[in-house]
């Protein structure tokens, strides 16, 4: 038992050094040094297309399409697939037409056997695309103005094909913020940020598909969306299959410039990242459930068998790991602090329910079994 407990005492001093490297590096979205939003490019601004796939978000999208209106960066078509929506979505899209004429709205059709409804609505976006760059937000994030001026500056300026952000994460109850922080503290710990565009191992991959930024040339020529139709973590799988061709990639972290409220309870939030968060674990559930155990109880072993320095030590990495995520998520730290046992407890429920949703196949997502859509579902 004390090589285990030392086995503990070591993953966590590997997190620590992980998260120690994320913040030095500062793997955020900088602000562009371009002093005139329209000359990203020595040439004649490029066009986006902002790609938005949409189902039921009619209290959100709204808020988006204001959004855009006020980016400093105006060479852009906007475009919305309503993937069948029960709500007024496509109303709600309609009205902002009026008001702004890059606005396209795209009538979704019938899901295709063997796809994921968000995977289709995606490929069917790329297919009306005319920009030289593709820009998939998720309907429910907020930009600042400046988000769309600054991503073209970081990817032009490493010379990427794809670059994603993970959004700054708002979260209002209780519910929220026992299940939200979790994501961050899985990525940030375990992941140098800097290696998913250094490196060329495609194990070494994270990705947000609230943004993603192509080069539309690139895409066009993969049809990612269309690889990856019938899996649940399209982003990640897609990243993986970017690393795997050769292209230039990077994953960043949101200094505000791009949030989102993801979900709005723990029932929510649970059922949500039940869907993905094996996916961090490359989609091995018994990775995910091991790792679970490991940060759960592994403080047990070491109290029993390690020296009292150590033992002492362990719980004080912890919170100072802790605290460096909250640093780079944009969190406040203090109260997410005493929040992390329960956190913690979060992070073991979404394990349960990945496990009892898989088995059964019975994850309803927006109205549909996300199963029910997909021809080999992962069970690893």
């Amino acid at each position: 038992m004390i090589w285990l407990a030392y086995f503990i005492f070591g993953f966590l001093v590997l997190r620590f050094l992980v998260t120690v490297l994320n913040l030095i590096t500062r793997q955020w979205l900088r602000k562009s040094p371009v002093e005139d939003p329209e000359s990203v490019t020595v040439s004649s601004p490029p066009l986006v297309s902002v790609l938005i796939p949409a189902r039921n978000e009619q209290d959100k999208i709204g808020s988006l399409l204001n959004d855009l209106y006020d980016q400093d960066y105006k060479n852009l078509e906007i475009i919305v697939y309503d993937d069948l929506s029960e709500d007024n979505t496509a109303r709600v899209v309609s009205d902002h037409i009026k008001k702004d004429s890059r606005i396209r709205l795209m009538e979704g059709s019938t899901l295709p056997s063997g796809w994921l409804g968000k995977n289709h609505g995606c490929h069917q976006l790329s297919l009306a695309a005319k920009g030289e760059y593709l820009l998939y937000l998720d309907a429910d994030v907020r930009i600042k103005p400046s988000l769309i001026r600054d991503s073209l500056a970081h990817i032009q300026k490493y010379r990427l094909d794809l670059l994603s952000i993970f959004p700054k994460q708002d979260m209002n109850t209780l519910g929220e913020k026992i299940t939200v922080p979790v994501m961050n503290w899985i990525l940030i710990g375990l992941l140098p940020l800097i290696l998913t565009r250094i490196s060329p191992k495609p194990s070494l991959s994270a990705a947000n598909g609230q943004f993603m930024l192509f080069k539309a040339g690139v895409y066009h020529i993969s049809k990612f969306h269309k690889k990856v139709k019938e899996n649940l973590a399209e982003d990640i799988e897609i990243f993986k299959t970017a690393k795997k061709m050769g292209l230039h990639t990077h994953t960043i972290l949101s200094n505000g410039d791009i949030s989102c409220r993801m979900y709005g309870s723990w029932n929510e939030s649970l059922e949500g990242f039940s869907r993905n968060v094996p996916e961090f674990f490359g989609g091995h559930i018994w990775l995910a459930a091991l790792f679970a155990l490991i940060t759960t109880l592994g403080f047990i072993p070491v109290i029993l068998y390690l020296p009292l320095q150590l033992s002492l030590a362990f719980p004080a990495l912890i919170m100072a790991q802790r605290i460096a995520i909250l640093l780079l998520s944009r969190q406040p730290a203090v109260f997410n602090v005493l929040l992390a046992p329960l956190q913690q407890i979060a992070f073991c429920a979404m394990i349960i329910t990945a496990i009892n949703k898989r088995t059964r196949h019975a994850l309803i997502w927006k109205g549909r079994n996300v199963y029910g859509s997909v021809l080999t579902p992962r069970m690893s």
